[in-house]
């Protein structure tokens, strides 16, 4: 088996020897030298890949032949394998924006992949991406109770917050990632996060139950109505439960999401800012440059863009669970997007889709960006792939395959699908897109 090269028809596929060439100088760098880790993660999967077994390299080998996990390892319980990829795709993007930057090839980990590519450096006059294919994007931990959502939130805008205010020098963009994200990366204004506002409840267990009159006492559950929740939330059995009804939590595969976008556009230097849609008026949209987060049914501002538009959401009915609808459907593409459910069992389900839309603004001055999934994490894995320079290869290549000879700024929509194991994101792919006129 061939390693993964990214390869033109102008340029060889780089040899074995040229590879490992640049392995060791990647290793020796001074940022390698220091990481023991991850120094190790990257010669395993390159060696790994060389040797013709890039098929073996999953989450479970990587997490015993380099992060010396034992037999009882689960990936769900324990990101090391994620974890250390996401960092050993900084530590080689850093690399090549710096020490590495005249080096006659490249190694780049795919999000969400543990097969590496070896590829030539892009060039600003070669627009023609490396390699086009489907992306398999990050994982995220499992998904957490209710309760822990709000802490999420908090923490996707400490990461903004803390990388605006740490700015320096950085590596040059990607072409990819400026020609889809176009002006959004030379307004100085920046872009505002808009978490959506779902209506919640906290969940709390106690063991003894509160006082009628307490000021904390929240909603009680009858007997019956508890072990719906004590199961899938892994809440113990017995004791009390109540719920906390409240408008301000963040989804979590939101404000997991959006840590990358908000790190891609910080590397651009643009500033980025985080609300919530409750917040927002319509005075907002005439003064920002806005990005909408969530379905319609917590996010109000989404059905006003995307009503119009060829891929559209549809909320929560008797018979169909949240949904994509594609009004116009194409030879091969559906009516509707949604995962298979049996009624009350979505901590089963195996798949989500998400729409991202790429569009002018209402004043013609400022941009709206919607990235909208089916459920969290459909709109993890969607904003995950906007964040990412390979991801964002793949679809600059569609988008100009879509329509030839385009100028200006791209206007999209682009449908996604997401696998999902145990309710993790772990691959992601474009199945439908749309560009969409001036």
């Amino acid at each position: 088996m061939r390693p993964p090269i990214a390869e033109s028809a102008e340029t060889a596929p780089p040899s074995s020897h040229a590879i490992r060439t640049e392995m060791e100088l990647v290793l020796s760098s001074q940022s390698f030298r220091r990481s023991e880790r991850q120094s190790r993660f990257l010669r395993f999967i390159c060696e790994t890949t060389l040797n013709g077994e890039a098929g073996k390299l999953n989450e479970y080998l990587l997490a015993h032949a380099v992060f010396d996990r034992d037999a009882g390892y689960s990936p769900g319980q324990d990101s090391v394998v994620r974890r250390q990829a996401f960092s050993l795709r900084q530590k080689l993007h850093d690399y090549y924006g710096a020490e590495g930057k005249q080096d006659p090839l490249r190694i780049e980990l795919p999000v969400g992949r543990y097969v590496p590519i070896f590829s030539s450096p892009p060039h600003e006059s070669d627009r023609e991406p490396a390699e086009e294919h489907p992306l398999a994007e990050p994982v995220a931990s499992r998904q957490w109770p209710l309760v822990m959502m709000a802490v999420a939130l908090m923490a996707a805008c400490g990461v903004a917050g803390w990388l605006m205010g740490n700015r320096s020098r950085h590596a040059p963009l990607d072409p990819a990632v400026a020609e889809v994200w176009g002006p959004w990366l030379s307004d100085p204004q920046g872009a505002l996060i808009c978490f959506s506002s779902p209506m919640t409840a906290g969940i709390r267990h106690v063991e003894k139950p509160f006082p009628a009159d307490s000021p904390t006492r929240g909603i009680p559950l009858t007997p019956e109505q508890a072990p719906r929740f004590e199961q899938p939330l892994a809440l113990p059995a017995g004791g009390n439960i109540y719920l906390y009804p409240n408008i301000s939590h963040g989804k979590m595969g939101e404000a997991l999401g959006s840590i990358q976008l908000a790190v891609l556009f910080t590397k651009a230097d643009v500033p980025v800012r985080t609300t919530q849609s409750r917040f927002l008026n319509w005075e907002s949209f005439r003064s920002e440059n806005l990005i909408l987060l969530g379905h319609d049914e917590a996010n109000k501002w989404v059905d006003p863009f995307l009503s119009k538009l060829p891929f559209r959401l549809a909320a929560t009915g008797a018979d169909k669970p949240r949904r994509i609808v594609n009004v116009a459907p194409r030879p091969g593409e559906r009516p509707e997007y949604y995962a298979s459910l049996a009624p009350g069992q979505y901590e089963s389900s195996t798949e989500d889709f998400a729409i991202v839309s790429l569009l002018n603004g209402v004043d013609g001055r400022h941009r709206v960006a919607l990235i909208n999934g089916a459920n969290t994490e459909g709109t993890q894995t969607a904003l995950e792939y906007m964040g990412d320079p390979v991801s964002l290869r793949s679809l600059a290549a569609a988008l100009r395959k879509a329509a030839p000879g385009h100028k200006g700024p791209w206007h999209f929509q682009a449908l996604l699908h997401s696998e999902l194991h145990d309710r993790l994101p772990t691959r992601v792919e474009l199945i439908a897109l749309r560009v969409l006129p001036d």
